[in-house]
C-alpha cells in the first residue's frame, strides 16, 4: 500500500515546489495526484482481499470512477450500520473526500480557465490526509469490508 501513501507525499512536494509564485501545472498536477492518492488507496484495500496475487492488478484495473463516485454518494447520503457513530463518521469521511477531491481532479485537468492558489490545493491534500487516517480507523470493519464491495459493484 506504498503508492497511495506515496501519491500523497507527491502531491504535497508539488504544492511546494516552487516557493513563490507557484505554477498552475504544478498546482493542477498537486490536486489531481491527490485524488489519485485516496482513489489508489480504496482500490489497494478492495483487492488486497483478493486471494490470487497475480490477478490484483487487474481486478484493480476494474473500478470505475463514476461508479466509485456514485457508491460514495450513497454511502454518505444513507444511514449506513456501523457498529459506532465514529465508524459511519470516518466513512462518511472518506465518501465525502472521495467526491470532493474527483470534483476538483475534473477542473483542475479539464479547465482551463480556474487558476489555482497553493492554499486551495493544501486544503485538498489535507482533505486527502484527514480521509487516509479515517480510512486506517476502519479498515478492518465489516461496513468498510462492504463499502469496497460497493465502489466494484452497485446493487
Amino acid at each position: 500500500m506504498a503508492l497511495p501513501q506515496h501519491l500523497l507525499d507527491q502531491a504535497l512536494l508539488l504544492a511546494r515546489l516552487e516557493q513563490n509564485r507557484p505554477r498552475q501545472a504544478s498546482l493542477r498536477r498537486a490536486v489531481s495526484t491527490t485524488y489519485y492518492s485516496l482513489f489508489h488507496l480504496l482500490t489497494s484495500a478492495a483487492v488486497a482481499n483478493w486471494k490470487q496475487v497475480r490477478q490484483r492488478p487487474l481486478l484493480a484495473r476494474a473500478f470505475e470512477h463514476r461508479r466509485m463516485s456514485d457508491a460514495c454518494n450513497k454511502a454518505r447520503s444513507r444511514q449506513v450500520e456501523a457498529p459506532s457513530n465514529m465508524t459511519a463518521r470516518h466513512l462518511r469521511t472518506v465518501a465525502n473526500a472521495f467526491i470532493q477531491l474527483q470534483q476538483q481532479r475534473n477542473v483542475a485537468d479539464y479547465d482551463n480557465s480556474r487558476r489555482w492558489t497553493r492554499t486551495e490545493v493544501l486544503d485538498h491534500i489535507e482533505l486527502a490526509a484527514t480521509a487516509f487516517a479515517a480510512w486506517s480507523e476502519i479498515a478492518r470493519e465489516p461496513i468498510a469490508e462492504d463499502f469496497l464491495l460497493q465502489l466494484l459493484v452497485q446493487r
